[in-house]
Formats: C-alpha cells, sequence, structure tokens
C-alpha cells in the first residue's frame, strides 16, 4: 500500500470519550509534553489522537504507550543537529532522515496498527494541494512527512509520486479530524497563539520559520473553532527552533493543562 493512502477508520469510541488534537510549532512541541504530563497523571482518557507536524511526532510516541517522562527524556538527549543534516538536492536546507531514525529507535518499527491508541498524521502532498491523513502503514515514516516544513526540510517523496510536506500548511490543529476519528469532545492544543512575537528575525532560518507560523496561525483558524475546549500555553515569546528553551516549554505546556482540568474533566 502506498506511503500516502488515506484510509478513515471506524473506531467507535464510547459515548463521551475525550479526542486531542495535537497542532505543529516545530521545537515549541514540547509544550506538548507537559500537556501530557497532566492528562496522564490525573488519568484523563483520550480515545484518539490527530496530530500535525510536531504533534504528529509527540502523538506518535503518546499512542505508542510512552509516557510524559520518557517523552521528556528524549528530548533532553537530543539537538537540532542530530535531527537534521544539509542537503544539496534543490528541495530544502536539510534532510531528516534522523528523525524518522529517532522515531524508529524509541518505538520500533511499528506501524498504525500496532498503536495503543488511534492516530491520524496530517501532511499535505504538494503535487495535488491534497491533505494526507495516515492512519495506517509506518508510523515513523508518517510522522516524519507530517513535520517536513517546507523550504527548511526536504519533502518526501512516496513511491506513488507523491511529495509530502507539513500538515501545517493545509491544516496545523487538526481538531476536525479527531472529530471525524468518533470522538465526542476535541480537546486542542494550540503552539500558535500569535502568529509573530514582534521581534525582528535574526537570521534566514528565522525568517523562514515566522513566515511559515503565519501560515500555520491561519491553517489553525478551523481547529481553534472546532475544539471544545482549546488550550494555548504561554509561549509567543520563544522560537520555533528554540530547543534550549525546552524546559520553558514543558512548563508552559503543563501550566495550561493543570489551569484548564475543571473544564477537561466536564468535557468527560
Amino acid at each position: 500500500m502506498s506511503l500516502t493512502t488515506a484510509i478513515q477508520r471506524v473506531f467507535n469510541p464510547r459515548k463521551g470519550s475525550l479526542g486531542l488534537a495535537l497542532g505543529g510549532g516545530a521545537a515549541r512541541g514540547v509544550a506538548h509534553i507537559g500537556v501530557i504530563k497532566v492528562l496522564q497523571e490525573e488519568e484523563i482518557p483520550i480515545c484518539c489522537v490527530a496530530g500535525t507536524s510536531v504533534g504528529a511526532v509527540v502523538g506518535a510516541f503518546y499512542c505508542a504507550g510512552k509516557s510524559w517522562q520518557e517523552m521528556w527524556d528524549i528530548t533532553q538527549a537530543i539537538s537540532w543537529g542530530e535531527l537534521v543534516r544539509p542537503t544539496f538536492s534543490g528541495m530544502g536546507l536539510v534532510k531528516t532522515e534522523r528523525l524518522e531514525k529517532l522515531l524508529v529507535e524509541h518505538l520500533g518499527n511499528i506501524t498504525f496498527a500496532d498503536l495503543e491508541t488511534p492516530l491520524t498524521a496530517v501532511a499535505v502532498n504538494i503535487r495535488t494541494a491534497d491533505p494526507v491523513l495516515f492512519t495506517e502503514g509506518p508510523v515513523a515514516r508518517a510522522a516524519r512527512a507530517s513535520a517536513s516544513i517546507p523550504g527548511v526540510f526536504e519533502p518526501i517523496e512516496s513511491d506513488d509520486g507523491a511529495v509530502l510536506v507539513d500538515g501545517g500548511v493545509s491544516d496545523n490543529l487538526p481538531s476536525r479530524v479527531v472529530r471525524n476519528m468518533g470522538a465526542s469532545a476535541v480537546l486542542a492544543v494550540d503552539l500558535n497563539r500569535d502568529s509573530s512575537d514582534g521581534q525582528r528575525p535574526k537570521n534566514l532560518l528565522d525568517v523562514t520559520f515566522r513566515t511559515f507560523a503565519v501560515l500555520m496561525w491561519n491553517t489553525s483558524r478551523n481547529g481553534r473553532e472546532g475544539a471544545d475546549l482549546l488550550l494555548e500555553p504561554d509561549i509567543a515569546h520563544i522560537g520555533y527552533h528554540d530547543l534550549g528553551k525546552a524546559q520553558e516549554l514543558f512548563s508552559a505546556g503543563e501550566e495550561a493543562a493543570r489551569r484548564a482540568l475543571p473544564a477537561i474533566r466536564r468535557l468527560m
């Protein structure tokens, strides 16, 4: 089966079930782990997850049964230099095979069918401008495709000719995908509350990430409107490629989730 096959499974979650939408935001995705810490510690059951970009990566770990502590430990052991390497293909600045290898290293060569919690990873085929919803096949490959920010990361080309880039191009906060998976209520985590921090960009990478951030803010709009409860961690002042602020990002995600606990419980 081709990498770009999108099949909507029938998950049949129970009535009153809560689904989780994890938005894109590059290094800001560490905030998702803070949210997951609260969900796991408070034993909040999640019936299904849809993730875009880093949301798909974190979602893959969560749906595979990893604890927030395991995910946090992984973030402490990596750097941008370990995740990417330069490319001369003309399709991007860097390759992301190492991201895929990182997922395989910690999760194994699992498929979507092996996950403990149903997951959908959102990408875009820029040959056709169509969104691609991964619900089967290799998890690591799908998460890598979902996180391939155009202009920075080289796209993923599949055997059927699709050219796959970051799902944030079309749907950066996939609340409606979660709803279509069968959840009766959607908890969404948006990492792009503000499209800009008002500061002057420092370099080419900063310009590229900030430009894409404006796009992500706009493609998150439907997700914000489609969620029953929206979490927006206070991280607008932290850059999209600043892994040095991991602790602050983590704490912001945790704080946002703890503040929202009464509302989360009402959704259940």
